[in-house]
């Protein structure tokens, strides 16, 4: 799963880019396997370019990096798949397999015929990029979304750790304390996976249903929004910023606001340039009826790899326990499978990490993906922050998202 990062400049998007690339070379090429994946910085291509080494090994072949940013990646990718120069191994969110698996592979059959052991992966990792019933990636990371919180400030205001699973009235008094203290509770967002975890751990609401469906004018939705915005009314959550997707993160590393949703995957990222102790609790639900959203990324083949047999030797490699110890080590993943997952608990660094993250897998869910996801998740972009920062009421600015997607 990406870790969200300052932009990088675009002198390195354009070396990031380049990198790896194969030049002429295409999905046909007979010793290459383009290899597609999201990349923030010169210590993710680093990283990455280890993974593809080891698939490399295991193929026989030379796995060829593409990096690009998160946000360009999908441009990208969208008018790569189906044509023939599309990349051989696709990096796929949990969140956007739905909108492309026309243009991967099901990889049914190649798990069946090698014998690889998809029971080695946690389920809800492999359920979040299967697309009816088929699957479309080997996940190689997971994870719930929880909520960071700046420990310092929370003494300061007197207000306990909070253990996991606690309340949304647990959340409310903790940041009128903070108030009290002179700092903001909660940094908002409008980007898809952090605002529409919030609403569900809120209440339940679903910005898009069980079936993929994008569904914006359920009351439910539209009240867990109006929630967050009177935080933001009365000074305990900080506004959201639609054209920075990192404005959360950075005010939370800055100490400015006390608390911020993310996975797993943020974890060593927040603690090396947090300068204060991090903790990591729950987000806060319903007494007694603890609602989670897990979301992952993983690596599939598009159907116009010439070799999939090949590719997928590399997959298996890319996803292996020795692989995903690594990234855990690294910071880059919370590792889908599960005999790897112990390496991130010893790395992560965190006072109470397996605690929250054992509460909050046992509810969790994987959080639905939709063909329309990347539109709305431009749209809340957009449109969000009037919804988010009280300008205009939930309900209205959902209708306006929902209308401009044609439903």
């Amino acid at each position: 799963m990406r870790v969200r990062t300052a932009a990088v400049s675009a002198a390195a998007v354009g070396a990031l880019l380049l990198t790896g690339c194969s030049g002429g070379q295409s999905a046909g090429s007979s010793d290459t396997l383009t290899w597609s994946m999201w990349i923030g910085s010169s210590e993710d291509q680093k990283v990455w370019e280890g993974v593809g080494n080891a698939g490399a090994e295991a193929s026989g072949k030379k796995v060829s990096l593409q990096g690009a940013p998160f946000n360009d990646y999908w441009t990208k990718i969208s008018t790569q798949l189906g044509a023939a120069g599309a990349p051989c191994i696709v990096t796929m969110q949990s969140l956007r397999v739905n909108q492309f698996s026309d243009g991967l592979l099901p990889l049914d059959d190649l798990v069946k015929s090698t014998g690889f052991d998809s029971g080695a992966f946690d389920e809800g990792a492999l359920k979040a990029l299967a697309v009816d019933g088929k699957q479309y990636a080997i996940p190689y990371d997971t994870g719930p979304l929880l909520l960071f919180y700046n420990k310092d400030a929370f003494a300061e205001a007197g207000v306990a750790a909070p253990a996991p699973g606690w309340t949304v009235d647990d959340f409310q008094a903790a940041a009128t304390a903070l108030k009290k203290k002179g700092k903001v509770a909660l940094a908002t967002t409008v980007e898809d996976m952090f605002l529409e975890s919030l609403v569900f751990a809120y209440n339940g609401g679903q910005m898009i249903n069980d079936s993929g469906e994008v569904t914006l004018d359920n009351a439910k939705t539209a009240e867990a929004v109006e929630w967050i915005a009177g935080l933001v009314k009365d000074g305990t959550a900080a506004k959201a910023d639609g054209a920075d997707a990192t404005a959360d993160d950075n005010a939370f590393i800055g100490g400015t606001v006390a608390t911020v949703v993310g996975g797993p995957w943020n974890s060593l990222d927040f603690k090396a340039k947090a300068k204060f102790g991090v903790g990591v609790t729950t987000l806060p639900s319903p007494k007694g009826a603890q609602k989670v959203y897990s979301a992952g990324s993983g690596f599939g083949i598009s159907k116009t790899c010439s070799d999939p047999a090949a590719a997928f030797k590399a997959i298996t490699a890319m996803t292996s326990e020795k692989t995903l110890e690594s990234l855990a080590k690294d910071g880059r993943a919370f590792p889908a499978r599960t005999a790897a997952q112990d390496a991130w608990y010893k790395n992560a660094g965190i006072d109470g990490a397996k605690e929250t993250l054992d509460s909050a897998l046992a509810s969790a869910v994987p959080l639905p993906g939709s063909a329309d996801g990347d539109k709305l998740n431009q749209l809340l972009s957009q449109y969000g922050p009037q919804m988010v920062n009280g300008e205009k009421p939930a309900k209205d600015v959902l209708a306006e998202i929902s209308s401009q997607l044609g439903k």
